[in-house]
């Protein structure tokens, strides 16, 4: 299946939207939306907020 150029791209990968994804709870956040892989995670346990590795460091 191709994938059509003019979708949008999320995450640090600046790929498009696949699998399990979360967004940055900062809302200045300039991805927004993430990869679990791309960022560490692996499972659906997260509770409370979520921020990014580059917002983390902030």
């Amino acid at each position: 299946m191709a994938i059509d150029p003019n979708e949008p791209t999320y995450c640090i990968c600046n790929q498009v939207s696949f699998g399990e994804m979360i967004a940055c709870d900062n809302e200045d956040c300039e991805i927004e939306w993430f990869h679990y892989a791309c960022v560490g995670l692996t499972g659906k346990t997260i509770t409370g907020k979520w921020y990014c590795p580059d917002c983390q460091q902030k």
